[in-house]
């Protein structure tokens, strides 16, 4: 008798934890959405996540909410607010634990900040050797006096 209430707990558990997995990880969709980052905050008090809008264009109607469940990836986007950003999304099940059902899986920068991104990288990788950085100064500095402008934005980022 025993042993049969305890097979019968052990599959009440099994099939509780299979169930709640679907509900809170299983992917409907994947889609792509990309606008100015404009919140981005975290909540939650036993499973924390980052709950965000996006502006698809004008007015109201046109934001979209969304959620992170990676902390790391919700700390990198946190430094992105006011920026035009390309977010990839899964629409999950349901939304147990969290505000909406988009879930963010990764991003990016979009348009000439993605530029600048990319720059400043370059910028940073150049850094480690000053023969280059000298030899290239004067040249940047007589024919493209606005790259020159960009390259020091990059060095009052860090």
């Amino acid at each position: 008798m025993k042993r049969k209430i305890l097979g019968a707990f052990v599959i009440l558990i099994a099939l509780g934890s299979i169930i709640t997995y679907l509900l809170t990880q299983y992917t409907l969709s994947r889609g792509v959405r990309a606008g100015k980052l404009v919140k981005l905050s975290e909540t939650g008090i036993l499973i924390k996540t980052y709950e965000g809008t996006l502006d698809l264009g004008s007015g109201d109607e046109l934001t979209w909410q969304f959620s992170i469940h990676d902390s790391d990836l919700g700390e990198e986007l946190a430094k992105q607010t006011g920026k035009q950003v390309r977010l990839e999304y899964r629409v999950l099940l349901a939304k147990l634990f969290y505000t909406t059902r988009y879930d963010i899986t990764s991003w990016s920068l979009e348009g000439e900040s993605q530029s600048m991104n990319l720059l400043c990288r370059l910028v940073d990788f150049m850094r480690d050797n000053s023969s280059v950085v000298e030899y290239l100064r004067p040249i940047i500095q007589e024919r493209d006096p606005e790259l020159l402008r960009n390259i020091r934005e990059c060095q009052k980022r860090k």
